[in-house]
C-alpha cells in the first residue's frame, strides 16, 4: 500500500486570511477537497482561519470533519491572549469530545496554552508576526526549551511567501538547535531556501503544507516533488512526518 499523502496546513470556514494583508475569506470545504484530489492529496488537516474567538469555529471545523472523516483531520485555533482563562476548558473539550488532533495559536503561544497542550500530547502550529518579532528565531527560542516534550510546527519554513528571507535561515537553524521543532513547506517562494532545507536537515522534520485554499495545493506538492528526495524521505516528507505526530 502506497503511504497516505497529508496536508498538514490547510484550512476551511470562513473568517480572515492568516496572510500579511488580512482579508475576508469563505472558504469552502467542497473547493478543498476538490484541489487536494487533483494534487494527489489522500487526507488534509484543516482549521479555521482567523477570527476574534474561536470556540464556534472550531466546532464547525469538528463538524465538518466528522462527516468527511476519511479526508479531513481537525485542529482547533486558539488566542491564548484573547482567550486566557478559558484555554484549558475549551481546548481538552475540543481535543477529548470533538476529536480535533493540534492547534494553530494565534498569537505567541503563553503558559497556559502550552501546560494544557503538554498534557494532551497534541502538536502546535505556531507562526509569530513577524512585525512584531524580527524573525521567527527570538519567538521560538524561549518555548521551545521551556517545553521540550511539546512538538512545535513551525509553517512557510519561517517565512511567507519569503518576504522576509532571513528568517528561512533562522527556521532552519531552530530545527537544528531543537529536536521539537518541525518545518513546514507551504509558500517557500524562493526555492533555493526549500531545498537548503532538504539537504541540511533531517527529513523526518520536514511537514509538507499546502495552505490550501488560500494557495494551490497541486503547485504547493510539485514544489515538494521537485525537490526529488529519496522515495522514502518524500514519504516521510509529504506524510509519514504528521502522522506520527498525530499519533495515527
Amino acid at each position: 500500500m502506497a503511504p497516505l499523502v497529508i496536508d498538514s496546513d490547510a484550512q476551511i470556514g470562513s473568517g480572515e486570511t492568516w496572510g500579511s494583508l488580512p482579508h475576508g475569506v469563505d472558504y469552502k470545504v467542497e473547493a478543498l477537497l476538490e484541489r487536494s484530489a487533483a494534487a494527489g492529496i489522500d487526507r488534509s488537516c484543516v482549521m479555521a482561519p482567523r477570527n476574534p474567538l474561536y470556540d464556534l469555529p472550531n466546532q464547525q471545523v469538528a463538524k465538518v470533519c466528522e462527516k468527511y472523516s476519511e479526508r479531513l483531520i481537525g485542529f482547533a485555533v486558539h488566542n491564548p491572549q484573547q482567550e486566557a482563562g478559558q484555554l484549558r476548558h475549551l481546548l481538552t473539550a475540543e481535543v477529548k469530545s470533538l476529536g480535533l488532533k493540534g492547534v494553530r495559536s494565534d498569537g505567541h503561544p503563553t503558559r497556559e496554552l502550552l501546560d494544557v497542550v503538554a498534557e494532551l500530547n497534541i502538536p502546535v502550529i505556531y507562526y509569530p508576526d513577524l512585525r512584531e518579532y524580527p524573525g521567527p528565531g527570538r519567538a521560538y527560542y524561549m518555548i521551545a526549551t521551556a517545553y521540550p516534550s511539546v512538538q512545535f510546527i513551525l509553517p512557510h519554513l519561517g517565512a511567507y511567501r519569503s518576504w522576509q528571507w532571513w528568517a528561512h535561515y533562522e527556521a532552519i537553524d531552530l530545527v537544528k538547535r531543537f529536536p521539537n521543532v518541525y518545518v513546514g513547506t507551504s509558500s517557500v517562494v524562493s526555492r533555493k531556501y526549500l531545498e537548503m532545507a532538504a539537504r541540511e536537515l533531517p527529513t523526518d522534520r520536514i511537514l509538507f503544507g499546502s495552505f490550501a485554499p488560500e494557495l494551490d495545493p497541486r503547485v504547493e506538492i510539485y514544489s515538494v516533488k521537485l525537490l526529488k528526495l529519496p522515495n522514502q524521505q518524500e514519504a516521510l516528507v509529504l506524510g509519514s512526518n504528521i502522522q506520527r505526530l498525530l499519533g495515527q
